[in-house]
């Protein structure tokens, strides 16, 4: 059962993660988050895997891992606390572009949101919507550097 001091923390981590919801965005979307956990070096995402939810960390650092056509593996960035991930699949409609996994560092939390769920966010929240537009673009030439 979630408390209410449970419910501020995921606002708050809502919050700092897309500072461009309003107060009832956050409102209605934190709800629908769901808590993980995974173990330090555990796989969150696969590359090739269909995309079927956006991540926030909340605790943790993960690794970015992108396989060449050449099979050749690069790892091409890290996310910390406050960062999303899993956004590019789900917009494109598209498999996993790359893999996401827990550093050796230690064990990772997320909030998860469903597809259905996170479409409904970003199509509620223009700002929101050109915000992970931009950071998108960002990654995606970041990944054409190793194609």
């Amino acid at each position: 059962m979630t408390t209410a001091s449970d419910k501020k923390h995921i606002q708050n981590e809502l919050a700092l993660a897309l500072p461009q919801l309003t107060p009832q965005q956050i409102a209605q979307v934190s709800p629908k988050l769901q808590r993980l956990g995974f173990q330090a070096g555990e796989i969150i995402i696969q590359q090739g895997d269909k995309a079927d939810r956006f991540y926030i960390l909340v605790k943790g650092r993960v690794e970015v891992w992108y396989k060449s056509a050449n099979k050749h593996d690069y790892q091409v960035a890290f996310c910390e606390v406050g960062d999303y991930f899993g956004e590019i699949g789900l917009i494109k409609n598209a498999p996993r572009n790359s893999t996401i996994r827990a550093t050796e560092e230690g064990d990772v939390e997320v909030l998860a949101l469903d597809r259905d769920d996170f479409l409904n966010m970003i199509g509620d929240s223009r700002a929101t919507e050109e915000e992970i537009a931009a950071e998108m673009t960002r990654r995606l030439l970041n990944l054409s550097r190793y194609t």
